[in-house]
């Protein structure tokens, strides 16, 4: 047992405990990073089920009054602020899709569709001046071009 606590085995052991630092720090890094992509795919897991809640939430307030998706309609002063009130909450949705598609483009491929159905359902709306002034002028380039085809 005596010969490898000897001084000939000293600089062996230093050498053989340097690697297993090197080692054990580099394992430590790669934990690191798995850890975090992880955490970034579970957080877009979360996000994307957020999202699809407070879309179906839209979706049943429309189901609930059917004047809100309805084009071509006469609506009566009550249906019209109702409505004036639900394009904004759709538009105001879209918009933060439409931020996050930027961010994702994975995303592109489930709710650039949805936007060109919600453009056509409500296009009128978002052309107006006075909603116009209500959104990010990058965001109302993109529905101007009306380019919904995911690239």
């Amino acid at each position: 047992m005596e010969i490898f606590f000897n001084e000939e085995y000293t600089t062996m052991w230093t050498a053989i405990s340097s690697i297993m630092g090197v080692i054990a720090t580099m394992m430590a890094v790669f934990a690191l990073l798995y850890s975090m992509k992880s955490y970034q795919k579970t957080m877009q897991i979360v996000h994307y089920g957020e999202i699809d809640k407070m879309y179906f939430e839209i979706l049943k307030e429309a189901l609930n009054k059917p004047h809100l998706v309805r084009k071509d309609i006469i609506r009566s002063e009550e249906e019209e602020v109702q409505y004036t009130i639900f394009a904004f909450i759709v538009w105001n949705f879209l918009e933060a899709i439409y931020d996050r598609c930027m961010l994702d483009s994975a995303l592109k491929i489930t709710w650039f569709p949805i936007i060109e159905a919600e453009y056509n359902m409500h296009s009128e709306w978002i052309q107006k001046p006075e909603n116009r002034a209500k959104f990010k002028n990058e965001f109302l380039g993109f529905i101007d071009r009306g380019n919904f085809e995911v690239a």
